[in-house]
């Protein structure tokens, strides 16, 4: 078995790739593969206060943030994580 090795992948290497085996008699071309590399960015903003008035509502957005796959977003108040609600 033939392999191509990546040792230290970084977000430029992620494509699809295809191997093409070749010899006198003619060529195969195999099924091409496609990587996908894996990464979590930095908060693009740091931290934001937001006065609201007492019986106001507020909307507090999450911080935008360049990864893949997609992040999973848990907001805690105080230390405590608060459960998703058809409010949020």
């Amino acid at each position: 078995m033939i392999l191509y090795l990546i040792p230290s992948l970084d977000r430029s290497h992620a494509g699809f790739y295809r191997c093409i085996v070749r010899n006198r008699v003619g060529a195969l071309l195999q099924r091409r593969t496609e990587v996908q590399v894996a990464f979590m960015g930095s908060f693009e903003e740091g931290e934001r206060a937001q006065s609201v008035s007492q019986g106001e509502g507020a909307v507090v957005p999450a911080p935008r943030i360049h990864s893949f796959p997609q992040p999973q977003v848990t907001w805690y108040r105080d230390g405590r994580k608060i459960p998703p609600s058809s409010r949020m």
